[in-house]
């Protein structure tokens, strides 16, 4: 018989309609993007190898530099990334990249600069690790945040002591000098800056929450970016779900009644004022993301433009800054349950709050 069929069409390959066996190409040494077969289908290395490590040695880099804040968002990237290429191992690689790109560059400019560069990236490596573990609830967010305050305020204190002075010492210097500035720059509003200079006087600890806080959501943005390419399984709450534990609002009680007692006993303490209001200024923020939270909520599933949505975001932030609208909320909340969250003790004796990760993302 002819091996041609009497069709016209020449006869099919051996082996066409069969589906291919993995070889030695197909089993490791093949071309296949980003690794083998197996890992694609685990979410695995989705990230090329060289990619992780750029991220990671350029997000040092920017650690010490105007762009600071985008160091964290880099360096979560990169870890989170590396973490799933090649667990433990290529994340310490990564770290070590990051922290000696920011050693490099930061030590130059001086001591103080290159231990905060080593602060900035070190938060991305905490966020991602905590994001891969799933344990991202809003509770661990607050302790991660404190954290970051905590390296911040410690370094410029040791630093200011190794100088012979302080921490305090030198800020109320700092908050003097632009008292005077300005003074002499408009003298008839004086008082007014005599007014914020006090003001300034007690809450400048909540410069450094601001810096931590902006540290923590970077390095959150991007270890979740990477988390939704390498593990698009997850699923990913959103801000709707934010949800703060009970001891958190233990804490906002600690406050006022700190404030309370600094305000009304003449012999009360200095610091418990400043450490009374500083507190509550932190835990503002915590709350007013509640309150965020509240309103992404009602906004899930209504019919709305883009324009709209951005329109009352902007007035949520307008009456957030006026009026403290988004952090009364947030605190009602707590007890109001706006979203009908399951809240209460787990059967671990944890709170149902803690039991969500990864809703901060």
């Amino acid at each position: 018989m002819s091996a041609w069929p009497n069709n016209g069409v020449p006869p099919t390959p051996d082996g066409a309609g069969e589906a291919p066996t993995a070889g030695p190409m197909q089993s490791g040494g093949g071309i296949i993007p980003f690794g083998s077969q197996d890992d694609e289908k685990g979410g695995r290395d989705s990230v090329p190898l060289p990619l992780v490590l750029l991220t990671c040695a350029v997000g040092g880099a920017l650690a010490s530099s105007t762009m600071s804040l985008a160091a964290p968002i880099l360096v979560g990237y990169g870890l989170s990334a590396a973490h799933a290429r090649g667990g433990m191992r290529l994340t310490a690689l990564g770290t070590g990249i990051s922290l000696a790109s920011a050693l490099a560059l930061g030590l130059p400019i001086g001591v103080a600069q290159g231990v905060g560069s080593v602060i900035a990236c070190l938060a991305g490596l905490i966020v991602a690790l905590v994001c891969l573990r799933g344990r991202l609830t809003p509770g661990a967010g607050c302790l991660v945040v404190a954290a970051l305050f905590a390296a911040h305020i410690g370094v410029d204190s040791a630093f200011a002591l190794m100088n012979g002075t302080t921490l305090s010492q030198t800020m109320a210097e700092l908050i003097e000098f632009y008292r005077d500035a300005f003074t002499e720059a408009s003298p008839t509003s004086s008082a007014q800056v005599q007014t914020v200079s006090a003001v300034a006087g007690i809450l400048w600890p909540t410069a450094y929450v601001v810096v931590s806080s902006g540290e923590f959501l970077a390095a959150l943005a991007g270890a979740h970016l990477a988390l939704r390419r390498v593990k698009p399984e997850r699923s990913w709450e959103g801000i709707a779900g934010y949800d703060l534990p009970l001891w958190i609002v233990v804490a906002l009680v600690v406050a006022i009644a700190g404030l309370a007692v600094a305000l009304t006993v003449p012999t009360a303490p200095q610091l418990v004022l400043m450490v009374s209001a500083n507190l509550a200024m932190a835990l503002r923020i915590a709350f007013a993301v509640q309150g965020a939270a509240v309103v992404a909520w009602l906004l899930r599933g209504r019919d709305l433009g883009a324009f709209a949505r951005f329109l009352v975001w902007a007035a949520a932030l307008y009456l957030e800054v006026q009026f403290v609208v988004l952090t009364v909320v947030g605190v009602v909340d707590v007890w109001a349950n706006f979203r009908h969250l399951q809240r209460g003790a787990a059967p671990d004796g944890t709170a149902a709050q803690d039991k969500k990760p990864g809703q901060t993302g």
